[in-house]
């Protein structure tokens, strides 16, 4: 019987890192080689699996084909489970730091067992965790200050590469006693309009801008009656019946609940949770917390 051949993990991280700048020139920058290295490397990893990989194009970002997305989930598995293995194996584990940017939104209930998966598979790591808001901890990745962040999507840098870990729509939230989502004008909780933390590059909060545009899309009167920056501002006035609010999450504190869809409010536009990286992101540990946070995030 004829010998299967063996993926070479070299390969597979060099197309995991093309996957993710969406650039080969970045990516040579990463494994520290060549633009030409690398491409040769993508033509042997194409002809070793017998499928074309990477969809060529003239001008814009460089995009996986099916065949090439599909390898690279299961690239990153192995790669993770490679570098999980060596570290287990080696007896001079040099300490190292992963700095981890989040969203305070996300540890309570979300973040807590990826973050105990980490430490248990890297004991000599230390891991630095920063909670904050999205719009705080994600520009700071162009600065170095973190070598991974969890945010909203729409507050990465410009051009910046992401990963999509959860994507869902937003939901209405309002008071478990009161009905104020039937109110008209509907009184609305937000994030305040001159948040001092928005970034330069994004001209409102995603989540304020999409309950603003779809009243007015459905034509329904509202007014913003109450504006705070932390989920527990936000949270309190809707629990009172004073106001409604939006959310992405299922699991709300007492008080609260999500308004169903027979309840006369319209459908709200989705959103999305994302990981970026540092370009000088400590490795292995960065892609293994990225790759644990993947597999155990979630918003239901």
């Amino acid at each position: 019987m004829a010998q299967r051949p063996a993926l070479d993990l070299e390969l597979l991280r060099t197309l995991v890192y093309i996957a993710e700048e969406a650039s080969f020139t970045k990516a040579a920058e990463r494994v520290g080689r060549t633009q030409s290295a690398v491409t040769l490397q993508v033509q042997k990893l194409e002809a070793l699996v017998g499928h074309a990989l990477v969809s060529r194009s003239k001008g814009g970002p460089v995009e996986l084909t099916a065949k090439g997305r599909a390898l690279v989930e299961s690239a990153r598995a192995m790669l993770a489970l490679s570098d999980q293995a060596l570290q287990a194996l080696s007896s001079e584990d040099q300490p190292v730091t992963v700095r981890f940017g989040t969203s305070s939104t996300y540890i309570p209930w979300f973040l807590s067992a990826a973050l105990d998966r980490f430490r248990s598979a890297y004991p000599n790591a230390l891991l630095e965790v920063t909670d904050g808001y999205s719009c705080q901890v994600a520009p700071q990745i162009r600065e170095g200050a973190f070598d991974l962040v969890l945010c909203e999507i729409g507050h990465e840098p410009r051009d910046w590469p992401t990963t999509e870990i959860w994507r869902g729509p937003l939901k209405w939230v309002t008071s478990a006693e009161h009905p104020v989502h039937l109110e008209r004008p509907l009184p609305l909780c937000l994030l305040p309009a001159n948040c001092p933390w928005r970034p330069a590059w994004m001209d409102d909060c995603p989540w304020r801008s999409a309950a603003l545009r779809t009243l007015r899309k459905a034509g329904i009167p509202h007014r913003i009656t109450d504006a705070a920056i932390s989920l527990d501002g936000i949270y309190a006035p809707v629990s009172a019946g004073r106001a409604v609010t939006v959310s992405t999450s299922q699991r709300l504190p007492p008080g609260l609940r999500l308004v169903r869809d027979d309840e006369g409010l319209p459908a709200l536009p989705e959103d999305a949770v994302i990981v970026i990286k540092s370009r000088n992101a400590v490795q292995p540990h960065t892609d293994a917390l990225a790759d644990i946070i993947r597999s155990t995030f979630s918003l239901e």
